[in-house]
């Protein structure tokens, strides 16, 4: 994917987006603890007020937000508009701010185990739903 890469440490005021090509795999600069390239799933995000989409690394929390909301073929992804939502996180010790996208009628809460999840307003945290049972 070419082109200019999100900041999301300079998204704070945007509040809406679009994604405008498919997630593809895409390798990262990070190695796997074994040394093998880790990769990323990247989209191209038009976000409200930009001039150009912008490649964005999404994180497992957006992607299986995306995948309830709409399913996982990402082609099924594009052209919704999404919230924007940042967050000052640390990765290894260090200080970064992750970039999530939310679908409307989701939001970003946190499970009981503190893990960041998106799931549908009003969902309780952590259900179990009925069809997910295996008996």
């Amino acid at each position: 994917i070419q082109g200019k890469w999100a900041k999301a440490s300079e998204l704070g005021n945007v509040k809406r987006a679009k994604i405008v090509s498919e997630t593809v795999p895409q390798k990262s600069q990070f190695q796997n603890q074994d040394g093998s390239v880790k990769f990323q799933d990247v989209c191209r995000v038009q976000f409200e007020g930009g001039s150009e989409p912008l490649n964005v690394s999404l994180n497992k929390t957006t992607i299986n937000g995306l995948v309830d909301a709409f399913g996982e073929d990402s082609k099924l992804w594009e052209g919704h508009y999404l919230s924007v939502e940042t967050e000052k996180v640390r990765v290894a010790g260090k200080a970064v701010t992750a970039l999530y996208l939310i679908p409307e009628g989701y939001e970003k809460v946190d499970d009981t185990n503190g893990y960041a999840v998106i799931q549908k307003v009003g969902e309780k945290v952590d259900e179990i739903k009925v069809e997910d049972l295996p008996f």
